[in-house]
């Protein structure tokens, strides 16, 4: 019988070749088919998820449809009750703040992250993805930021990448006939690159092109039309890039349908045909891109107001002529282009700017943490060491980091000896440099003391309290050491209110007894509330230094113009 496997094997192979042909199609039927009506609240939009046509025509199934999507992680509702309809041939815009619900929304959509609550229906059909490579075989794909493809790697291999089956015989694979398959994506798309090309030695608007052609190539490998999702595209591309990247997608349409997550809003404006503004989680409006203006589009992801009494608006100082720190033309390939500053005794300096603005690659730079291209921090004349942290604690500067469990404490040891760390002077026994452990234990309970952490005691492990008391323990020890400089990447992050409130607090003592702070932060409430000036950055350099005064604070929508 050779390998023909006997009759039974042959009758299973028969079954298997009808289940799959009844599923494409039942799929192709889905993508021709007619749906019944199916009404989409979005707050006070209705969308219709299958109008009629003039004549009594049935139009087609919205390409991609989300009803009552939720997902919490331990202490943030990401998504509540998400719905919106991505129509066929659409491109739409997915636009919102830094934490809004924009990555978790894709990851749904992608398969990557399961949602907690809702459906999502495909060309009217409801799906379940528990994998990436299931929502792929529905036609979904993602054009990351950061791109995907392998640089060592011819494009073809990149395109098809993942998908070799469909160029399997008997175990071998026929490069031929892939290379073959990716040139005819590449012409049909009009992207001029080969597809035997080494993907590295492409530019990054090229290999950008190729993202979105290896989307394209799911519709070769399963009989689905593409929905690709595009997270940033045009973040790292150059100004004729972008206008090509457009081009393409302009001409693309009739094959797929895309939806566009961008903080650049002028590219929401120049391609989309609706928009999706999302605010902590929820969907604001979905609405077609002609009936709304930059300005009104600001105002729906902002679409809140700022409590002066929580960041203590009132006691805000004026700050000292006297410059603490001075940064002059700060510079790091692919981050920061030419960023000064000046931050003055007694002063809060906020920094806003979205993700990939190079706002936390600023407070790194300056905090010693990372080391720039070129430019200098300068402090009372001396000139830093670039990238050398002890050098920046030396001249005073405390840096409180981003995500201060893996870069702000050691949890698994003690609040004494986190607090004590950089302090190993002061509790140090003269010229022998034994510790004390009595003045150990009595500069971390004055310090605990004073703000007021909660812990069971200076022998607690540090990964058993709260995050506001972490981030207490993080601010004590720069505190005890007397730093005039404080560099601070989102302090807020994480924390409930009233753990917020009393960071807020401690950052008002600390400006009014004359030290400096940077505050970089995502939370343009807590920026225009605690800030005297905020210095936005977009694309890696300053856009507009905007001032806050306490008895003249500008609204969410002023800065948020300047970050966009």
């Amino acid at each position: 019988m050779g390998g023909s496997g006997g009759p039974g094997q042959a009758q299973r192979r028969l079954w298997r070749r009808g289940e799959v042909e009844g599923r494409v199609r039942r799929r192709h039927q889905a993508l021709r088919g007619p749906l019944q009506e199916r009404p989409v609240q979005v707050t006070s939009l209705t969308v219709v998820g299958r109008p009629d046509l003039p004549g009594g025509r049935p139009a087609a199934a919205p390409a991609l449809e989300l009803r009552d999507i939720s997902k919490t992680y331990p202490g943030t509702n990401a998504l509540t009750g998400v719905s919106f309809v991505l129509r066929r041939h659409q491109m739409l815009g997915l636009v919102g703040e830094n934490g809004a619900g924009k990555s978790t929304l894709l990851s749904i959509i992608n398969g990557t992250v399961r949602p907690d609550t809702g459906t999502i229906s495909i060309n009217g059909e409801a799906v379940r993805f528990g994998h990436p490579t299931e929502a792929a075989r529905n036609g979904v794909a993602t054009v990351f930021q950061e791109q995907g493809l392998i640089p060592t790697i011819p494009v073809f291999e990149n395109i098809f990448l993942g998908r070799e089956t469909k160029f399997t015989v008997a175990g071998g694979l026929r490069r031929k006939a892939m290379i073959a398959e990716a040139r005819a994506v590449l012409e049909e798309l009009e992207v001029d690159v080969s597809p035997t090309a080494l993907t590295g030695a492409l530019s990054f608007g090229q290999r950008q092109l190729v993202e979105i052609a290896k989307a394209f190539a799911l519709s070769r490998v399963y009989p689905v039309e593409p929905i690709i999702l595009l997270d940033e595209p045009t973040s790292a591309l150059s100004d004729h890039e972008t206008a090509k990247l457009f081009d393409g997608i302009n001409r693309w349409r009739s094959r797929a349908s895309f939806v566009l997550v961008s903080h650049r809003l002028s590219d929401v404006f120049a391609i989309c045909d609706e928009v999706v503004a999302l605010k902590d989680g929820h969907v604001v409006d979905q609405r077609p891109i002609k009936s709304i203006d930059e300005v009104a589009l600001h105002e729906l992801i902002v679409g809140r107001q700022r409590n002066a009494e929580y960041y203590r608006e009132a006691v805000q100082r004026e700050p000292s002529a006297t410059v603490a720190l001075r940064a002059t033309g700060i510079s790091k390939p692919g981050h920061l282009r030419g960023v000064s500053l000046d931050l003055r005794e007694g002063e809060i300096l906020g920094v806003a700017g979205v993700l990939g603005s190079g706002k936390s690659t600023l407070a790194r730079i300056i905090a010693g943490a990372e080391a720039q291209g070129e430019g200098d921090v300068i402090v009372e004349g001396a000139t830093l060491l670039r990238g050398s942290r002890r050098d920046a604690i030396r001249h005073g500067i405390g840096f409180v980091p981003a995500e201060r469990s893996v870069a702000g404490i050691i949890g698994t040891d003690t609040v004494d000896w986190n607090l004590t760390l950089p302090n190993l002077k002061q509790i140090a026994l003269g010229f022998l440099g034994l510790i004390s452990p009595r003045r150990s234990r009595a500069l971390t309970v004055e310090w605990m003391q004073r703000l007021k952490v909660r812990a069971p005691g200076p022998s607690a492990a540090c990964r058993t309290l709260s995050g506001g008391n972490q981030q207490k323990i993080v601010f004590a020890k720069w505190l005890a050491r007397g730093v005039r400089i404080l560099v601070l990447d989102d302090p807020g992050r994480g924390l409930d209110v009233g753990a917020k409130e009393d960071i807020y607090s401690l950052m008002r003592e600390i400006a009014d007894k004359g030290a400096a702070v940077l505050l970089v932060s995502d939370n343009l409430p807590e920026l225009i509330g605690l800030s005297n000036r905020i210095m936005v950055l977009r694309d890696g350099v300053v856009s507009a230094i905007v001032e806050t005064p306490k008895d003249a604070k500008p609204r969410e929508v002023d800065v948020v113009s300047a970050m966009l």
